[in-house]
């Protein structure tokens, strides 16, 4: 009679645990952002440079980013940065405007956002760019617009 008791415990607490853990596994949204190398960042980037943000503006643009499941707002932000090394591209170049986005709402809550860039000069003072050129002469993150965290390496004060 124990017996069965011990096992009928065993199987509700086994039961017990899936179940919690099939829910858990429900909640939890992802999507698919693909793994680059520096090799393909280099590759498929029409500039590669070390710069330093110069200064960031907000644009009269509001947009959602794509390939995200759940109804995201940013807005454009054109970033100035001062150029010290260029590694592929016009070497001649002193500056350039990052197009990137900003949260429209960075206080909404979000499950599996998009890994947008923010620049904290003081936290790092340059980065390392993987960028293509857009038809107005301005540049966008080589990994597109939802990631482009993935084309902006942080580079600390060593790298200067």
């Amino acid at each position: 009679m124990l017996g069965n008791l011990g096992t009928l415990m065993r199987i509700t607490k086994a039961l017990i645990t899936g179940i919690l853990i099939f829910a858990t596994v429900s909640l939890v949204e992802s999507r698919i952002v693909k793994a680059w190398s520096y090799q393909e960042f280099y590759d498929q980037s029409d500039l590669v440079v070390i710069a330093q943000k110069f200064i960031a503006e907000d644009t009269t643009e509001a947009a959602v980013p794509p390939n995200l499941s759940l109804n995201v707002h940013v807005v454009g932000v054109s970033t100035k940065f001062r150029i010290s090394g260029v590694l592929k591209g016009d070497r001649n170049l002193t500056w350039c405007i990052l197009h990137n986005y900003r949260l429209a709402n960075p206080e909404a809550p979000m499950i599996d956002g998009p890994m947008l860039v923010a620049f904290d000069p003081k936290a790092y003072p340059r980065f390392l760019l993987f960028l293509s050129r857009e038809v107005d002469g301005r540049f966008s993150p080589v990994s597109g617009q939802t990631d482009p965290a993935f084309s902006v390496v942080k580079l600390d004060e060593m790298a200067q």
